[in-house]
């Protein structure tokens, strides 16, 4: 385990140390806490916190190749591959000719996954287990916290509200967009499923205290976090695999709980996400096949430099997408993907994504982490048709702490015997 701190550490039958926080575990548990008052005090903007662990990512996992399994070595070599295509379409199209802008495109194309990838394998399961215990106090307060201000938020303006969705006012706790407090949220509710310090009948109590301040965020992909996570929570109890018939059900149900943000967004013509879906298509036909490049379209480079498809594709001239007001030129990720980096590129880049699920869905996963991380990875894929979460700080955090959860149990158990033997 290399250095460790004894905090509050405990000594077991053997006279060993069993609970010793790794320094590394302490590295990632302040990167953690770092980032999320990041999000809560300049907005995730402002600072390069997030760049900086993407880099720090690609790094470790760089120098640490021979560690990583064949699969998730797979996986991140696709994501490499997205890159080289991503940079040819650069070099082809000539769009941007800015590689600073193309460079920071880069890492923020990357560092969710990159971090995802190499939490992943900088801790050991039981260095993971600790961290997770470490953030248990915050995680508490969090939910508490959010519990009792979002059912305040209900009858009186507290300055925690966003839009009025569904005819009340919609939550976003102490952040200042709904999408960083439902990301900050899948930390501490997972920390809540993961932690080794409560029952499972105090986890229950919280569990409904988070499923219910969620769901006053009233965006789509927390309340379909909230009714996934319970259906699977109860499934998972009874039942090993998700049937084909209930894979069904849930979808047509996602689709229902969805239908106004669907019917708003993504079908009405002159929403930015439907703009953004058509003309990624366009770009991804018009740059066959490798797409226009990055930082040309949908990304947040692309706004900052307002890229020159979007004066081809009018978007200068409405209301949240001109070079002044580009408040609505972020609302998209796999939109980016299919522009930017063309249908094989973005094929591919997705699935990197289905990969990492793939990988964990193999894990041996408790019943409960398991509900909990395929409810979490499943809103974050939806919430990316909508919203750049995937190339934000906020979406770090949440695979960040996906990589901390996803604790195959047998191997748990079989580190925390071998160390009772040394």
């Amino acid at each position: 385990m290399g250095i460790s701190f004894k905090i509050n550490s405990k000594v077991n039958k053997n006279g060993k140390n069993g609970n010793a926080y790794s320094f590394k575990g302490l590295i990632v548990f302040a990167l953690l806490v770092a980032s999320v008052i990041i999000e809560i005090k300049s907005y995730g903007s402002g600072t390069y916190l997030d760049e900086a662990i993407g880099i720090l990512s690609a790094a470790f996992l760089i120098t640490s190749a021979q560690k990583i399994e064949r699969r998730d070595f797979i996986t991140v070599l696709i994501l490499f591959v997205v890159v080289i295509i991503g940079i040819i379409s650069n070099l082809i199209s000539e769009l941007n000719n800015s590689w600073f802008s193309i460079g920071i495109d880069i890492v923020s194309s990357t560092k969710v996954l990159l971090s995802y990838f190499a939490v992943k394998y900088f801790l050991s399961t039981e260095e993971k287990q600790r961290v997770i215990d470490m953030l248990l106090p915050l995680a508490r307060l969090f939910i508490i916290l959010a519990f009792i201000f979002s059912l305040i938020n209900l009858v009186t303006d507290i300055g925690m509200a966003g839009d009025v969705r569904y005819g009340i006012r919609s939550f976003r706790f102490i952040f200042k967009f709904n999408f960083q407090y439902v990301a900050v949220y899948m930390l501490f509710f997972g920390v809540i499923v993961c932690n080794t310090k409560m029952g499972e009948r105090k986890r229950k109590t919280y569990y409904y205290m988070a499923i219910i301040s969620l769901v006053l965020a009233t965006k789509a992909p927390a309340i379909i976090f909230s009714i996934v996570f319970l259906f699977l929570y109860y499934y998972f109890k009874k039942y090993d695999r998700i049937s084909i018939p209930v894979i069904i059900v849930g979808v047509l149900a996602i689709i229902a709980v969805g239908w106004y943000q669907i019917d708003a967004y993504l079908l009405n013509e002159s929403a930015p996400r439907h703009l953004f879906t058509k003309y990624a298509i366009r770009t991804a036909n018009d740059y066959f096949p490798l797409g226009s490049g990055f930082a040309t379209f949908g990304s947040d480079q692309a706004a900052k430099i307002y890229s020159p498809l979007y004066y081809l594709y009018g978007f200068n001239t409405r209301w949240g997408m001109t070079p002044d007001d580009s408040a609505f030129l972020r609302d998209n990720f796999w939109q980016m993907a299919v522009g930017q980096f063309g249908w094989f590129g973005g094929l591919a880049y997705m699935a990197v994504f289905v990969r990492a699920f793939l990988t964990m869905k193999s894990s041996k996963l408790e019943s409960s982490r398991r509900a909990f991380l395929y409810a979490a990875y499943l809103q974050y894929m939806i919430h990316a048709v909508g919203s750049a979460i995937l190339s934000s700080s906020a979406g770090m955090i949440g695979f960040m702490a996906i990589a901390l959860f996803t604790l195959d149990t047998e191997k748990l158990t079989q580190e925390r015997r071998l160390r009772v033997r040394i």
